[in-house]
């Protein structure tokens, strides 16, 4: 089996759908080694439902059909990891007991997942990831939302959550989680600094992981054609932390969404209907590259391979040798090759295969 690494170098925080389930597992091998995804599972159907907020209504309204799409998400979780070590957070799912702890099935790919729990979530849910965490041995995450400054509540709810998974001794890893960073004035860095100070010292945690998400929630409204920019914020608040006068006396893992928003793990799997305009996307060192295209139409295909043109022609573009993502722009942009021009879920696989290439190039390269 793959020995799980004690320090991964980048944690992305993915939606287990198809699109991004495709784009791990097409990476290079020497990228996904780097690569420790945590994953979420989507709600099936019903209302979106924000990470870190216990609904009222019930989470699902056919509980087989709940449990069937867990167990199929659980399945191709484990066929992308192929044994490597990933954390699965089943916030979306967690209606059931049987559900509570997710994937930690004991059989050779299930144990290296790793249970997520959090001080919101039912006793019930943390208990039962804590014994799932130690039969397996793989460890537990414990994911804390940082959508406020921290205070000596939050502080005090984690040190009673690691109370009562006490039991199970095994190794814990903190995903710290601020969510959507798109605001140059978002106060991210001094919220991420307050937790590491209020939480660090609460346990010998084996990984500290900083998440955050700054591709756009919607297109901009004012942008420049023929492509629109956003800068990577959470890019830059894991700097100022790591490489600042104060910096964290934890190694501080750099995460984020990959190259979607936050909210991609709220939409359900069977959604109603879709929107007639997708996003072919693009990371360069700083920013998102964002091309808005049509799904549909007489003229979509022109449209979608005029846009990809822009984007293989942008200053920063890294050829088609880097990975598949650039591979499959340069085969829309030209029109070679039989993959054609997508729809929006091949245009977000894509964008995370490139994205996820560059983040680790790019983390590489640090001295």
């Amino acid at each position: 089996m793959f020995e799980p690494l004690s320090d991964p170098l980048y944690v992305p925080a993915l939606p287990a759908r198809r699109s991004a389930l495709g784009a791990y597992d097409r990476l290079p091998h020497r990228v996904r080694a780097c690569v420790t995804p945590l994953w979420v599972v989507p709600p099936r159907a019903g209302r979106v439902r924000a990470m870190g907020r216990r609904p009222s209504h019930p989470l699902d309204p056919d509980p087989a059909a709940l449990a069937a799409h867990l167990g199929a998400t659980l399945h191709r979780i484990e066929t992308a990891q192929r044994g490597r070590p990933a954390w699965v957070d089943a916030f979306h799912v967690e209606d059931e007991v049987a559900h509570l702890a997710p994937g930690l099935r004991q059989t050779p790919a299930a144990t290296a997942l790793r249970p997520v729990t959090g001080v919101e979530r039912a006793v019930e849910q943390q208990t039962a990831c804590a014994e799932a965490a130690r039969l397996s041995g793989g460890g537990l995450g414990v994911r804390v939302f940082l959508p406020r400054l921290p205070d000596e509540r939050l502080r005090d709810a984690v040190g009673r959550l690691l109370n009562r998974i006490a039991f199970a001794h095994c190794p814990l890893d903190l995903l710290l989680d601020l969510g959507a960073v798109v605001d140059e004035h978002h106060p991210a860095e001094k919220w991420a600094q307050r937790a590491l100070t209020l939480l660090g010292p609460l346990h010998p945690w084996r990984t500290v992981v900083l998440l955050a998400g700054s591709f756009p929630p919607a297109y901009p409204a004012d942008y420049g054609a023929p492509l629109a920019e956003a800068e990577r914020f959470d890019w830059d608040v894991w700097h100022m932390l790591v490489d600042g006068p104060d910096r964290p006396k934890e190694h501080l893992v750099y995460g984020d969404y990959g190259a979607d928003h936050p909210t991609s793990h709220d939409r359900p799997v069977k959604a109603h209907g879709g929107s007639p305009w997708g996003i072919v996307r693009y990371t360069t060192e700083r920013t998102f590259l964002l091309a808005r295209v049509p799904t549909r139409g007489p003229d979509h295909a022109d449209a979608v391979r005029a846009q990809a043109r822009e984007i293989v022609h942008a200053e920063g573009f890294r050829g088609d040798a880097f990975s598949d993502g650039e591979r499959w722009l340069l085969s829309c942009a030209t029109g070679r090759g039989t993959e054609g021009v997508g729809r929006p879920g091949v245009w977000v696989s894509a964008g995370h295969v490139q994205h996820m290439a560059q983040v680790v190039r790019a983390l590489r390269r640090r001295p």
